[in-house]
């Protein structure tokens, strides 16, 4: 890059607007107002109850704030992998929302790491736990230090490109790791899950690939809910509308049969089996999360994607990234909850584990979303997460 065009990125930089725009506002008071409720909240709660606020028990260990968790994180990690199409692999069709992707995986895995903390209790432990505990053969210590790592590098990567340093030689080493290690850190997540033979309805070989697959196709529907959102008009650069308009609403239902694929594979194999445990996925049937996903998550965006004329349109886009975000977010939920429904080390003679979230836990719904569009609100006024025209320049 010239040292013209990186004055001139400065200088965009700093003319920042004074206010923010409509749209940044009402995300930035919605957050706030969300998260300050959910937060006061559960607070309260914890320090009223202790870990009693929450429903989970010793057969119920992992409830409803880890399954917020896997959300923010399986998307964090997707978003991650989007934005490193550019960098790693030359696919310049993703440049206009790579700045974007970066900022939306931060964030995301901000609201995360947010509500573990305040699930799990004692969150300042892990500062000295999680480096110096070396539990090398435990993937669960493999995630945390991924994760540890994801996060330090997103922040040195939005930096890099903030200032317009897209194409040095840090800037692609950096793009690189970060690619390395978003790939990494939900196949370990999946591991934690997937190793667990006492688990039936969990153990499987496949499940760090569902994780990957899954975050993946949570974060092209959120570029797609939030560049549905943009103003879109004639002025618009034609690379930008070709996106928009034809390569992320594909891209979406591309991987919308990928996962319709693979959720069919596990419901059938899961329900074939006769092994000792896998009794819950009979249970799954009847579970309102499970048809959310199928019928609202699945069935309906794909359906509202099929066209290529109707996928055109911001407004359909709108919709059908939001039924997706919400019937994956309630696959998380019950993905923790089948899991579980078995009590370890007994079998379904000893009776099905009851467990459904208390008002504690939903609460911390509003909680992260709210930390998260509070901060996206903010990003997207102050830190101009669309513009990209001086990094064009000093590529001419």
């Amino acid at each position: 890059m010239t040292s013209a065009t990186y004055s001139d990125a400065l200088a965009r930089y700093a003319d920042f607007r004074k206010t923010p725009a409509g749209m940044d506002l009402a995300l930035m008071v919605v957050g706030a107002l969300t998260g300050a409720v959910g937060l006061a909240y559960v607070f309260y709660n914890l320090m009223e109850q202790g870990h009693a606020a929450f429903n989970t028990s010793s057969d119920m260990a992992w409830g409803a704030p880890i399954a917020f968790y896997l959300f923010f994180l399986l998307t964090s990690s997707g978003l991650s992998i989007v934005a490193s199409l550019d960098s790693v692999f030359g696919l310049h069709v993703f440049y206009p929302v790579a700045k974007r992707a970066v900022f939306l995986s931060l964030i995301c895995l901000i609201a995360g790491f947010s509500i573990l903390a305040l699930e799990i209790g004692r969150p300042f432990r892990m500062l000295w736990s999680l480096p110096f505990s070396f539990q090398v053969r435990s993937p669960m210590w493999w995630m945390g230090v991924l994760y540890s790592i994801d996060l330090v590098l997103l922040f040195v990567k939005f930096y890099l490109i903030h200032v317009g340093d897209w194409h040095s030689r840090l800037s692609h080493f950096v793009a690189k790791l970060s690619f390395v290690v978003c790939i990494l850190a939900p196949g370990t997540l999946g591991l934690v899950f997937g190793m667990m033979a006492m688990r039936p309805a969990w153990y499987s070989n496949i499940m760090p690939m569902y994780f990957i697959l899954t975050g993946f196709a949570t974060a092209v529907s959120f570029l797609l809910f939030f560049t549905s959102l943009l103003p879109r008009d004639k002025t618009t650069a034609p690379n930008v509308d070709h996106l928009y308009h034809e390569i992320l609403p594909r891209l979406f239902f591309v991987v919308l049969l990928a996962v319709m694929g693979m959720r069919a594979g596990q419901v059938i194999t899961g329900l074939w089996s006769n092994y000792e445990g896998m009794e819950a996925n009979w249970l799954e049937l009847s579970s309102p999360f499970f048809w959310i996903e199928i019928i609202a998550g699945l069935l309906i965006p794909t359906a509202l994607m099929v066209s290529d004329r109707i996928r055109r349109a911001p407004m359909i886009q709108f919709v059908a990234a939001s039924l997706f975000n919400i019937g994956i977010f309630c696959a998380r939920l019950e993905f923790l909850i089948i899991g579980q429904k078995v009590p370890l080390f007994k079998g379904y003679w000893a009776g099905y584990v009851e467990y459904w979230p208390s008002m504690t836990e939903w609460m911390l719904i509003p909680a992260g979303c709210g930390v998260f569009l509070l901060l996206y609100g903010a990003g997207n006024w102050l830190l101009r997460l669309s513009e990209t025209e001086f990094v064009e320049n000093g590529r001419s």
